[in-house]
């Protein structure tokens, strides 16, 4: 397996947390250990989420278009990185069991039926 460096653009999956299976674009670096996180829908460029390294698999694709937008941080960066995501290969997660359950009240009131 090929590890992937953590750098501003790079396409994440969360492994760990309320987010798990959800996947974000790296916004900023914090340390070493820390990176910022935002998937420009329920976490915006202008409140990254602050998410440890080992808690995130990192993905092969890089979002080159969108990285000028995101060091800049443009009042459309976050468009920018909806789209850089949608553009992204939905990719499943097989050790993730979180990853395929229902999370909308709506979605699991149509199940229940």
């Amino acid at each position: 397996m090929k590890a992937y460096p953590f750098e501003v653009g790079r396409a994440v999956a969360s492994r760990q947390g309320h987010d798990r299976g959800r996947r974000f674009l790296i916004v900023g670096i914090v340390d070493e250990r820390h990176v910022l996180i935002a998937d420009g829908d329920t976490r915006k460029l202008a409140h990254p989420k602050k998410k440890q390294l080992k808690h995130l698999r990192a993905e092969p694709t890089v979002a080159a278009g969108t990285v000028a937008a995101i060091l800049a941080k443009a009042q459309t960066a976050d468009s920018d990185i909806r789209k850089a995501l949608a553009a992204i290969a939905p990719v499943r997660q097989e050790g993730c069991a979180g990853a395929d359950r229902i999370t909308s009240k709506e979605e699991y009131a149509l199940v229940q039926e």
